[in-house]
């Protein structure tokens, strides 16, 4: 499919078809949209207009269109772009969450929800890797995993620091003492994954437009339009804001001190030539306090992320340049838990952002100004794995379906 093919299905501006150059050749469509019908001011007219195509915004866009409703779905850069807190390679899947159940049984549902998308899709999406989480001692929040794991029915493996060296002999393991391992852990690939979503919806007729869009004019408490930059304004009956990092910004009043966006520089370090005790299924995805990580997918190399930075970063303006800082710190941290990869060359870098609130849950709740505007974000670095489950949960709470009360209240707003 060419360049112009992929603007006229979907509805996307041509200064926004750079999409269609990243989407792999068997997921394009096979059969052209329907045509949308036009408001007077020559927007598409949608039921729900979907504002962000990251893991909370694609879903949901599927997953409504899935529905049976018109859906416009609308994102500045394009799904699965380098700003984008969903645009890196890959990103982990896990169901150990601690002492949090909603998230754990989520998760589960997740893994299963992740299959059946892939086998749709035809792409290779989802790769097992396990996770290991090290730490000193057992402290509550491992006891905890462990424990819910356990409860769901989910394999774990708890190892003694000698029985770590035994099992991962290419890792160090000073002052660690003990590892919980989740084998049936994974990692997906964000960027495939997203734009492959964004290909179903498309596909199955729904519009994507690729502009920057911000709330236009509101009316009795609803809102009625949203305002795209070259001066179009886009109608429906539900409005879904569901743009990550950039949620602060379109709400700075009701957001901006809710949601702060941390700087995450991200790593890839090279293995050596021929060695396999780095990629799957010989190295897990790795976790502990300041750092995690996973292993070589795709040939990238080792990913090793330090988990500090500045938490004030603009998704728009700021450049995506790693900090030396955090260069040292990967160093010193390959050298100390993965000793054969100390001299090895950084074969890739990213500079990707979180979108944190303070406890960590996400935000799933009506804007107290819009009986009709849904803000679905806070993905505090853990979003990406539920994507195909919470993309219909927002789905159901946007159109009025019924939906779990006890998830409801713990990722409202006023909380």
């Amino acid at each position: 499919m060419n360049r112009r093919t992929f603007i006229q299905r979907t509805g996307v501006p041509i200064g926004g078809a750079a999409l269609a150059s990243l989407l792999p050749g068997p997921l394009m469509a096979a059969s052209p949209a329907p045509t949308p019908t036009r408001s007077p001011r020559g927007a598409p007219t949608s039921d729900v207009v979907v504002i962000g195509g990251g893991a909370f915004g694609a879903w949901t866009a599927l997953a409504l269109r899935e529905m049976g409703h018109r859906v416009t779905l609308i994102d500045a850069y394009g799904p699965g772009n380098s700003r984008a807190t969903s645009g890196d390679e890959t990103r982990q899947i896990r169901v150990g969450y601690g002492e949090r159940e909603g998230y754990a049984r989520m998760a589960q549902r997740a893994m299963d929800a992740w299959r059946t998308r892939e086998a749709e899709f035809g792409i290779p999406l989802l790769t097992t890797t396990g996770r290991l989480e090290i730490a000193p001692d057992w402290t509550p929040a491992l006891r905890a995993t462990q424990a819910m794991l356990s409860r769901f029915g989910v394999p774990t493996e708890a190892f003694t620091a000698e029985e770590l060296r035994r099992r991962y002999p290419q890792m160090g393991f000073d002052g660690i003492g003990v590892g919980l391992l989740e084998p049936g852990a994974g990692v997906v690939r964000a960027k495939q994954a997203i734009l492959a979503t964004a290909d179903a919806f498309c596909r199955k007729g729904g519009t994507l437009i690729i502009q920057h869009a911000a709330p236009g004019r509101a009316e009795g408490g609803r809102l009625v339009e949203c305002m795209l930059a070259d001066g179009t304004c886009v109608a429906a009956q539900q409005f879904i804001f569901a743009c990550g990092p950039w949620l602060p910004k379109v709400f700075p009043e009701l957001l901006g001190r809710r949601i702060k966006v941390p700087k995450r520089d991200v790593l890839y370090f090279g293995i050596p030539a021929g060695d396999t005790r780095f990629a799957p299924p010989a190295l897990p995805n790795f976790s502990e306090s300041a750092y995690y990580g996973s292993p070589s997918i795709d040939g990238r190399g080792v990913k090793v992320c330090p988990t500090n930075g500045p938490d004030n970063w603009d998704p728009d303006v700021d450049e995506r340049v790693v900090d030396p800082v955090q260069v040292r710190r990967a160093r010193a941290y390959l050298a100390r838990r993965f000793p054969a990869l100390a001299a090895q060359p950084i074969t890739e870098t990213r500079v990707c952002q979180l979108e944190n609130t303070d406890d960590e849950h996400f935000i799933v709740d009506r804007h107290p100004s819009y009986a009709n505007v849904l803000i679905a974000g806070g993905g505090s670095g853990h979003a990406f794995k539920h994507g195909p489950v919470l993309g219909e949960h927002i789905a159901r709470r946007a159109v009025g379906d019924a939906t779990d009360p006890v998830f409801d209240a713990m990722v409202r707003l006023a909380r």
